[in-house]
């Protein structure tokens, strides 16, 4: 059972041994007030997607504060669980199976994405500066992309996903690797992508912040090259090292 509450940014839990809000549950546990081991992480789970229901539309910053807070959970309740286990020792590796590890860090990653994707957007556009000379490539004259006018066309991406979606709630398993795999692949049988081509039809916000991570790590180590015909130009992804992908892995 779930219960909105008080503003849209609440969600109110119902479970066997406790009422109240995600976080006052989450307090409880690391003050010991509630026996970890007796809270039930599927009804958890599972009452929060009802409440995301309710909301019709995903607020990313709640949203990725339930995922963080549910993989917490999961880490001590399973630390909590074995024999002689202490939660305290900073050096226990949790005996969680290698896939979930890297989507609850994928998932982390997101997090901090979202925020800062949002903090960036915010700033006047005259803190960044294009130092950069012309670029020709096959006749064509680029310049490279800065971080403002990368995260503004992505920014233009999330806008038009939240028109078109407004009223649908689409949960993405997207992990960045898989973004950047899907990209070398595409690359290696051209030399370059144009921007929006690397989204599907109606992207979802989880698409478009793996993809930006995507390309702000290939960009990091020369596998690729973000550029554009003139400021407020298009957009294009070109192919340089591919092969650095590898160290990645």
């Amino acid at each position: 059972m779930i219960t909105p509450g008080n503003n849209d940014v609440q969600c109110i839990l119902h479970i066997e041994n406790f009422d109240g809000p995600l976080d006052l549950l989450w307090d409880l546990i690391k003050k010991s007030k509630i026996e970890i081991t007796q809270v039930s992480i599927a009804d958890i789970t599972e009452q929060y997607l009802d409440y995301l229901k309710l909301m019709e539309s995903i607020n990313i910053p709640v949203a990725m504060e339930f995922i963080v807070m549910a993989s917490e959970l999961l880490y001590y309740k399973s630390k909590a669980l074995l024999p002689g286990a202490d939660i305290g020792d900073e050096f226990f590796v949790p005996p969680l199976p290698p896939e979930l590890i890297q989507k609850l860090l994928e998932y982390k990653k997101y997090q901090i994405a979202s925020k800062n994707l949002l903090k960036l957007h915010e700033m006047q556009s005259d803190v960044f500066t294009r130092q950069n000379a012309p670029i020709t490539v096959e006749g064509d004259v680029y310049i490279e992309v800065n971080l403002f006018d990368l995260l503004n066309a992505f920014v233009d991406v999330l806008e038009a996903e939240k028109e078109i979606e407004q009223q649908r709630i689409v949960f993405d398993e997207i992990l960045v690797s898989d973004r950047i795999m899907l990209l070398v692949s595409i690359l290696h049988e051209r030399d370059k992508i144009e921007f929006h081509e690397m989204f599907t039809q109606n992207p979802g916000r989880m698409e478009v912040v793996v993809t930006l991570l995507a390309l702000l790590e290939m960009t990091r180590i020369g596998a690729i090259a973000v550029l554009q015909h003139a400021q407020f130009g298009n957009i294009y992804i070109f192919k340089k090292d591919l092969d650095k992908v590898d160290i990645l892995h």
